[in-house]
């Protein structure tokens, strides 16, 4: 089975803990500082390493340069609720610290996809129609309840998957075939989208059922509106040439996994710095081995046998 890792996903969502565990500690008005960053590392290390020991093949999948260019050109409210990050102080590593992370996935015996103009769920669901057309089974890791419409390209072959994160407990999610007419109608606040004025839930459910309230909802306007929407919301209807330009990387070989290329990483981004700052219970095991490697010259094999798996 290849493991398909929603990279993105995965980086904010630790990235949310780490700042809540910065400001729990040293109160709300606190600003992220450089020497904080290796605890962000060593919170993302112990939320990848169970996937990367347990399959023998990952997939990471993270957005590209300019990934909501086409969407926004299409649909100018496109994730605009997010624009605020751009000012906030407590943002301003996360470009950089995104870098590091796709260059230390990149160490690992993995695939790791970052593609122009391509969001991660673009990269996904390409990664699913390649490896599903070959006969593999694939399994998603993400909290993106989004991608389970590609269950609905690929229903034997693709599990949407909740990650065993901050105490939730993995859940496997049921394929919803009405996901990507629900999302380009009702909307969704995430992504910004607005939907069609005046469709809700409700509605929208009895609008499947009654085919009159259906037509009288659905105007020339507000279908033209669907259309526009399912532009960006239909994973495969996202365009060709960059559908092509994903499906290259996909392709490509496993990356070889790369035990100096990892040590050297792990010396050089603060992995030393923050065990004493760090409450034993976010990730004992590694915290007590990366302890370990100032104080013998052969612990690192021990964290590399870990993550090799």
């Amino acid at each position: 089975m290849v493991c398909c890792l929603d990279g993105s996903n995965f980086f904010f969502i630790t990235y949310g803990a780490f700042l809540s565990n910065l400001k729990e500690k040293n109160g709300e008005d606190y600003i992220v500082k450089e020497e904080d960053l290796g605890l962000f590392f060593h919170m993302f290390l112990k939320k990848i390493m169970k996937y990367v020991t347990t399959y023998k093949d990952c997939v990471f999948c993270f957005e590209g340069l300019h990934s909501s260019k086409y969407r926004k050109d299409t649909y100018k409210l496109y994730k605009e609720n997010r624009a605020d990050r751009k000012s906030d102080p407590n943002y301003q590593f996360v470009g950089p610290l995104m870098e590091k992370v796709i260059s230390f996935c990149r160490l690992l015996h993995t695939k790791v996809l970052s593609v122009p103009y391509c969001e991660g769920d673009d990269c996904i669901y390409q990664t699913c129609k390649y490896y599903a057309e070959q006969g593999e089974k694939v399994k998603i890791v993400s909290t993106d309840k989004d991608l389970t419409q590609i269950m609905n390209f690929y229903p034997d072959l693709v599990v949407q998957s909740r990650p065993e994160m901050f105490g939730r407990p993995e859940e496997e999610l049921e394929a919803d075939e009405n996901i990507i007419l629900y999302k380009c109608i009702v909307g969704d606040t995430a992504d910004n989208i607005k939907g069609i004025p005046r469709i809700g839930d409700k509605i929208f459910k009895k609008m499947l059922e009654d085919k009159i309230l259906w037509n009288k909802k659905m105007t020339p306007e507000n279908l033209e509106l669907l259309e526009t929407i399912e532009k960006i919301v239909d994973l495969r209807k996202y365009p060709e040439e960059y559908q092509s330009a994903i499906l290259e990387e996909v392709k490509k070989p496993w990356n070889e996994f790369d035990k100096d290329g990892i040590e050297k990483f792990m010396m050089e981004n603060g992995l030393k710095n923050c065990y004493s700052t760090w409450s034993s219970e976010w990730c004992p095991d590694i915290e007590a081995l990366m302890s370990s490697v100032y104080e013998k010259p052969d612990a690192i094999d021990e964290i590399m046998s870990i993550l090799e798996g």
